[in-house]
């Protein structure tokens, strides 16, 4: 009966099993299934060996089983040990031993998909960005570049072969540059703009690198193996991203079109190009300056973190200022308004300024207050809030700068290569011309001075000498077309 219960029933009607019959067929099956495949817990060791506490050793078959609740990943994992009841007393002992002393087995996710990984690092991410550790911007750099990371492991073949974390190896990245390399993006975000090849391959692999790096790292639980080795890791660049560019040569703005630049600037745009030109700041600098920061003697560059903004690199500078630039900033400036610079049409008088704090402690106060109002204020409603608040004041965006910028560079028929950063580009070229130090130009610039020790010991007490340097040489052009479009303007008044 039993050889007859277990063979597979004919799908002819006259010879379907009774109720009764099913029953025993189970049952039957359930008898040669359990010896074989149940687990047994080992319960009874040898004399003198004392159990581990926090792992349960089962019996399955020909081989063990390992059990134990993992803090990390908040739920149980096992571990199948092939030999003997010593060999599996002893993988216990180091499991147990790191769940005491580090709180994790250190064995990872088995079955950790790529999707879900993508996914808690992100949510880390952002629980960073919350936590003022990164800014709102680096999270969406990341993001974006992880983004291609996503598009391709939801191709069929990494589907396929790289379902799991730890299957990942050097073939996986090879095929990713080479989905990299061949992938076609726009370059403005923008779904109607003509797509063109991915630039940054090299950025996206180090992005997809500190990923996997981080799933290895005692932060994520750790999410992968400890033994798990990061095919991400070493030399990963393109040879595209490893080519060396020509640095000969002109940059794309020179200093006679810088000058030109200048002359055909309005009163307004002479204001708001005047310190990125003559100091190379970045595009987004002026946009939080505040009249405090300027005085007879400098032009001060500085974050305010209260206000949830930081200078890139979070480094403050201080920018000596020439008494024509001085006269410019100070006498068109709106009174209304905490900033030093403005939108046009506060500017001109057509817009109003809503927000009527008169200094960067007043606007600090206003954007603490509007914070406590928030249930929630995450990193992403924190940027929100500051972009609303900066706007009620009158004040400029990126958008604003490069707008007025593309209106003179279409007015002097610029090309399409000269950008609004070609400024920070002469400017830096300048200094090295002029032969002003190399720590002074990277403070100038607003960069790291490096890290050997040498940057401890070294003060930059000649600030306005060396800066002076190029002023009367390599950077004259610009000052003097500075000077007469001034007397210019003035004139015309």
């Amino acid at each position: 009966m039993p050889e007859l219960a277990t063979s597979k029933p004919k799908r002819d009607s006259a010879n379907l099993l009774s109720p009764e019959s099913q029953r025993q067929s189970i049952s039957s099956n359930w008898k040669h299934y359990r010896p074989k495949h149940r687990w047994e817990r080992v319960e009874h060791f040898p004399v003198g060996i004392i159990p581990p506490q926090k792992v349960r050793i089962y019996h399955q078959n020909d081989y063990y089983r390992l059990q134990w609740w993992e803090p990390s990943a908040k739920q149980n994992l096992t571990d199948r040990v092939n030999g003997d009841l010593v060999a599996a007393i002893m993988r216990a002992r180091e499991i147990e031993e790191r769940l005491i002393n580090a709180r994790s087995s250190g064995l990872g996710l088995a079955k950790l998909t790529l999707q879900k990984l993508h996914e808690q690092y992100v949510e880390m991410l952002g629980a960073r960005a919350d936590a003022d550790e990164i800014s709102p911007k680096t999270l969406s750099r990341y993001s974006s570049a992880l983004n291609h990371f996503l598009k391709f492991i939801s191709l069929a073949e990494p589907q396929q072969q790289y379902r799991f974390a730890v299957n990942v190896d050097q073939r996986f990245v090879l095929t990713f540059k080479s989905f990299l390399s061949s992938l076609k993006v726009s370059p403005n975000g923008h779904p109607n703009a003509k797509l063109r090849s991915l630039k940054s391959v090299g950025y996206v692999l180090g992005v997809v690198r500190g990923m996997f790096c981080w799933g290895v790292s005692e932060k994520s639980g750790p999410l992968l193996p400890m033994g798990f080795r990061n095919p991400f890791q070493g030399n990963i660049n393109t040879r595209t991203d490893r080519r060396a560019k020509d640095l000969f040569g002109d940059p794309d703005v020179t200093i006679d079109m810088a000058s030109e630049f200048i002359q055909v600037c309005d009163t307004f745009q002479l204001r708001l190009f005047a310190p990125i030109i003559l100091f190379g700041l970045r595009a987004s600098e002026p946009c939080l300056i505040f009249h405090e920061d300027l005085d007879t003697e400098w032009l001060r560059v500085i974050g305010r973190p209260e206000l949830g903004y930081d200078t890139k690199g979070l480094r403050d500078k201080r920018l000596p200022i020439c008494p024509e630039l001085l006269e410019l900033m100070t006498s068109g400036c709106v009174e209304k308004s905490c900033l030093l610079l403005t939108r046009r049409s506060v500017f001109e008088g057509l817009e109003e300024v809503t927000e009527k704090s008169t200094s960067a402690t007043e606007l600090v106060t206003r954007y603490q207050q509007i914070l406590d109002n928030q249930r929630n204020s995450s990193a992403k409603i924190r940027s929100g809030l500051l972009r609303q608040l900066i706007q009620e004041t009158g004040g400029l965006d990126y958008d604003h700068i490069d707008r007025e910028f593309r209106a003179v560079a279409g007015k002097l028929e610029w090309p399409k290569e000269a950008t609004l950063k070609d400024f920070r580009h002469l400017f830096s070229t300048s200094l090295e011309n002029a032969g002003v130090p190399l720590f002074y130009r990277r403070y100038l610039m607003g960069q790291s001075p490096g890290t050997s020790p040498v940057t401890t010991y070294t003060h930059l007490n000649q600030l306005r000498e060396q800066h002076q340097r190029a002023v009367e040489s390599t950077l004259a052009p610009l000052y003097q077309a500075f000077q007469s479009r001034v007397s210019d303007l003035d004139k015309n008044r």
